[in-house]
């Protein structure tokens, strides 16, 4: 595997809606939370967000710390129905293909648009879908060290010839989210400069309920966790009760949470009772262009953007002016 560290030359567009081809990294890029079916929210999204089932709960709260909308944009698309108080925050709009049986509140001058049409839902999800099964695949290169007995750090420790290739982890739930023995945990670069950092974590049935350890270091940098991502390739349940540091792909899991998650957020139905950050994943992961599908997306802004500089180049995405760790 090789890794690009060249940035890509952006081509500027108007502000209009138009389509793109975006790889599952560029959509999880631009949408902080992605959700197949159901979402109950009593809490907020910083970014933009697609749940395509139904919207239940109190009320929720999205685009908080989006920057203010130049033009007409989604930060929020509903696949089903509102049944809650949405607010859209800076401007951005909301789609909606179901029945508006709630409130949404558009802040900023946003348009609720009654048609869905224009975003390729199923091919969102088979995209994201086969990313799992895809990060699931790679060989694991770098290596978690956990302690035998209590109680002492654990550290991800990042191959020390991995050069800027991606670092990539493969253990199971119960050896770092069950492990009692654990007071503190941080990633441990070597002195590389990996692309992203794959967590690959098998366990159908994942919770930190009994996990005490507090995260140091480099992992609660945002440089840091826009390049984790925690793939539970299988899981079909998650309970986390502390904090994630990077971004969050379960695709065939019931997620529940009761703080914050830091990063994207891919499941199949959630439970939300913390709040979702800043920063969405940015890293790169590159494999034959063969193998690299692609959905259309009407974005009108930043997907747009990079979506079109990225044209005649391969891999999932190539990270731009990466920060040395």
């Amino acid at each position: 595997m090789r890794v690009w560290n060249q940035c890509i030359p952006l081509i500027f567009i108007s502000l209009t809606s138009l389509s793109v081809n975006a790889t599952a990294i560029d959509i999880l890029n631009e949408y902080n939370l992605i959700v197949f079916g159901d979402l109950d929210s009593d809490s907020e999204v910083e970014g933009k967000a697609i749940v395509m089932g139904d919207i239940n709960g109190t009320t929720s709260n999205y685009g908080i710390h989006l920057p203010t909308a130049t033009g007409p944009e989604d930060a929020m698309i509903i696949g089903g129905n509102n049944n809650a108080t949405v607010n859209i925050n800076n401007g951005y709009g909301a789609a909606i293909g179901g029945t508006n049986n709630g409130i949404i509140n558009l802040n900023g001058g946003g348009a609720l648009t009654n048609n869905i049409t224009a975003y390729d839902l199923v091919d969102i999800q088979n995209e994201l879908t086969s990313f799992s099964s895809y990060l699931q695949n790679l060989t694991a290169n770098s290596i978690l060290t956990t302690p035998l007995s209590c109680c002492g750090p654990a550290s991800f420790d990042v191959n020390n010839s991995l050069g800027s290739d991606v670092a990539v982890f493969d253990f199971q739930a119960i050896d770092f989210f069950g492990n009692s023995f654990i007071q503190q945990y941080d990633v441990n670069f070597n002195s590389q400069t990996p692309s992203a950092i794959v967590m690959n974590v098998g366990g159908t049935t994942i919770t930190d309920t009994t996990f005490s350890a507090n995260a140091v270091g480099n992992i609660v940098n945002d440089q840091t966790r826009e390049l984790i991502i925690w793939n539970f390739y299988e899981a079909q349940t998650i309970d986390l009760t502390k904090q994630l540091n990077g971004s969050l792909l379960a695709p065939l899991a019931a997620l529940t949470n009761a703080t914050p998650i830091e990063g994207s957020v891919v499941v199949d139905s959630f439970i939300q009772r913390g709040e979702i950050h800043d920063p969405t994943f940015n890293g790169f992961i590159e494999f034959d262009s063969g193998d690299d599908p692609v959905v259309d997306i009407p974005e009108p802004s930043s997907l747009a953007i990079f979506g079109m500089g990225m044209l005649g180049f391969s891999g999932w995405r190539r990270r731009q002016n990466k920060e040395s760790l």
